[in-house]
């Protein structure tokens, strides 16, 4: 790990004298206990080696953790079932996604974050040109193994590792044990920093074998799961706020924003009538409160409550959301019961409109890296859409040598919501900013347009740089921080207690889109006996008339697809454009399929609204009649009919409201018709008897059968 340095603390590590290891350990309050290979009936050193069986892991680095990868089904950690794991660079796994980074825990202990299993956790380094070191992974029916193999120490200095250490960890989802098997070990690390052990989801529950001390090579520690246990896990609380993964959020001003909260039961014990409550307070605008209660809760299980009232911010700025359960009785852990979270809400007018975590008011000093090459970044999720990227918003803290900063945006698009394409870089020369004070740093190209999602803005600081990101450290912290090295992301070892002076500038987009409005003809769920006109309707959805030519076609099922063009400049913003296709819709069978419609145009923002399908069905030319009155044509179907048929009307034309059908003598019958829509009527034929009919529109001045109308026959057979 490169030195960190935040203002003026600095991080002392435990300097605490090794000590001869033990043979055995425990138990912790659950049940947990330890051997090792130099105890009689402990573990036998057996290393697994895995290198030509398992996956290696890519992407790890220093100081940050990679995954996650899935677990063996049914593996019991203390009481609970862990679905999937971590691995990360500095000798541990993670089943909640957590960075560990130097100085490490001592085992148990209640400050965040919890939930791992350390076999040598210290300041490991799989960065740096020439660095052996490597890591496997392995998931079998009943084991995984998780090996770390040449992996130095961090070190300053080029290169940036020294030493080696070779060492695993064994799962068996049979008896639950942990093994920790240690191949090789040299070298040492800064402080002697290093810890071994395991601890559970809430902090209170761990079993450490030692602290600060080097263990030795072709050695082996086992952690047994207990035959039977007593400890009773009774814990409720709030597992997020918001956002699942419990981070700052962007909303709109004015805007009506529900307020969620996630309630979850980390024991072992069923819960019954939990009491949740949550507050939003702004130093000068009305907040929210609200109160509410959930029925139960089993063990390992949580739900996702929706207070009625919402928030609706009124005023810019940082809203504070408070949430908290209780009625709990015999509560283990009080530290998950209450949660802060981060709610910013923008002024959505303008042109450079701010998005930042941090609360204008830096807290002293900053943020930066002994020999420079590391950075902060965020994610931000805009509050709307879409949003336009104008420039970098940041305070530099410090900058003594004027060395400036590298600024950088990428697309969330990399494996699960990563940072992906880069969409931008920046150099910031110290010429454009001013030390300790707010600045905006135009992007490098044009503006970025985010059509959906979010993004990443990173601050990097120069190889041998000195310069310094401002920090805020007062509540409520955003959770949204990553910390980057030597080109690797990892959630910020400080994101629970620290935001950053770095965000962007941003306003809505101007941007090019068409929609695929509506199918006009033919309607959904048609049967249609001859060619039938394609119309349809094209809007334009983006903020200018439309400046590249608009690209229509449709297909129907497996017949050839019919393109066309509409000029550039032929719909302004918001306007829309009826289209009907010179080629008519007919098949040369009787098919039932789908007639699918799109648009498309260059430089177009959105795909999602390009398409539209219905189901239609074609049957050429037998059983099928229509009435042409110029303008207005109709058709029934099915022809021959039972106890019902129905009357279409082409191209929305809307059907007379009244019809009589005649026997073939010319005896007249009133029909006995439902229009269920404007264009489409059923009638009931029920009464009628088998026969042949002609039926027509009623109460036309027209002869029976002269004019432009001609009878429709139908066949009525039971």
């Amino acid at each position: 790990m490169k030195n960190l340095l935040r203002g003026m603390i600095c991080a002392v590590s435990l300097m605490m004298a090794p000590m001869a290891y033990a043979g055995q350990g425990g138990p912790d309050a659950y049940g947990y206990t330890w051997k090792d290979s130099n105890e009689p009936g402990g573990p036998t050193f057996n290393w697994i080696n895995i290198t030509t069986t398992g996956t290696q892991v890519t992407g790890l680095g220093d100081d940050n953790f990679v995954g996650p990868f899935g677990f063996i089904d049914g593996f019991q950690y203390y009481w609970y079932y862990p679905t999937q794991v971590w691995i990360g660079s500095n000798g541990y796994l993670s089943f909640s996604g957590n960075n560990f980074a130097s100085p490490f825990p001592i085992i148990p202990n209640t400050a965040s974050p919890h939930n791992f299993i350390a076999a040598m956790m210290s300041d490991l380094n799989f960065d740096g040109t020439g660095n052996p070191g490597t890591c496997y992974y392995r998931n079998s029916a009943d084991t995984i193994v998780v090996s770390w193999i040449n992996v130095p120490f961090w070190t300053v200095g080029t290169p940036s590792f020294i030493g080696s250490n070779s060492f695993q960890i064994v799962l068996v989802r049979s008896d639950r044990s942990i093994t920790f098997n240690y191949q090789t070990q040299l070298g040492s690390t800064q402080g002697d920093d290093i810890t071994i052990g395991i601890e559970n989801i809430t902090g209170q529950l761990g079993l450490q074998h030692s602290k600060n001390v080097y263990p030795p090579t072709g050695y082996s520690i086992k952690f047994y799961y207990p035959t039977t246990t007593t400890y009773q896990a009774v814990d409720g609380g709030i597992d997020w706020n918001m956002d699942e993964g419990n981070g700052g959020v962007f909303v709109k001003r004015y805007s009506s924003v529900p307020v969620v909260t996630n309630v979850k039961n980390f024991g072992n014990q069923p819960l019954t009538n939990i009491n949740v409550s949550a507050t939003i307070s702004h130093p000068t605008a009305m907040g929210m409160s609200g109160t509410g209660q959930i029925a139960g809760l089993v063990a390992g299980t949580d739900t996702s409550f929706t207070f009625n009232t919402p928030l609706i911010p009124t005023d810019p700025g940082i809203y504070n959301m408070i949430s908290q359960v209780g009625g709990i009785v015999g509560d283990l852990v009080a530290s998950n019961n209450l949660l802060r979270t981060k709610i910013i809400a923008i002024d959505t007018a303008g042109t450079q409109i701010p998005m930042e975590y941090h609360d204008g008011t830096p807290d002293l000093g900053g943020i930066s890296w002994n020999g420079g090459n590391g950075g902060i970044g965020y994610y931000m999720r805009p509050a709307f859409y879409p949003c336009r990227i104008n420039g970098y918003r940041l305070m530099i803290a410090s900058d003594p040598m004027a060395n400036g900063c590298y600024l950088k945006i990428f697309d969330d698009d990399g494996p699960n919501g990563s940072p992906g394409t880069m969409l931008d870089s920046v150099y910031a020369s110290p010429s454009s900013y001013v030390v300790g004070a707010n600045s905006l740093i135009p992007t490098a190209g044009s503006a970025i347009n985010i059509p959906s999602g979010g993004f990443y803005v990173l601050w990097v600081m120069p190889p041998g740089g000195s310069v310094a990101l401002a920090r805020d450290a007062t509540p409520p912290i955003s959770n949204r921080s990553y910390e980057y090295l030597s080109g690797t992301w990892a959630p910020c070892r400080f994101r629970f207690t620290e935001d950053y002076f770095l965000g962007v500038s941003v306003s809505w987009a101007n941007f090019e889109d068409v929609s695929a409005q509506r199918i006009l003809s033919p309607t959904a769920n048609s049967l249609l006996r001859t060619p039938t006109p394609v119309q349809v309707r094209v809007q334009n959805m983006g903020s200018n008339v439309n400046s590249q030519p608009i690209q229509l076609g449709y297909k129907f099922s497996v017949e050839p697809a019919v393109l066309h063009q509409v000029p550039a400049s032929s719909i302004f913003s918001g306007d829309s454009l009826t289209h009907q296709f010179s080629t008519p819709m007919a098949s040369g069978t009787l098919r039932s399929g789908t007639l699918s419609y799109w648009v498309n145009m260059s430089g177009d923002m959105f795909a999602g609204n390009d398409t539209l399908r219905i189901n239609v069905t074609y049957q050429p030319s037998v059983g099928f009649y229509e009435i042409d009155n110029r303008a207005t044509s109709w058709n029934i179907f099915p022809n021959p009919a039972q106890d019902h048929a129905f009357i279409l009307g082409l191209n929305e034309q809307a059907l007379p409201k009244e019809w009589e059908i005649r026997d073939a003598t010319g005896r007249k019958f009133g029909a006995d018709l439902i229009l269920e829509s404007e264009n489409r009527a059923r009638i009931n034929l029920s009464s009628m008897p088998s026969g042949f009919y002609h039926l027509m529109p009623a109460h036309h001045n027209l002869g029976y059968e002269s004019g432009p109308f001609r009878p429709l026959p139908l066949l009525i057979r039971r």
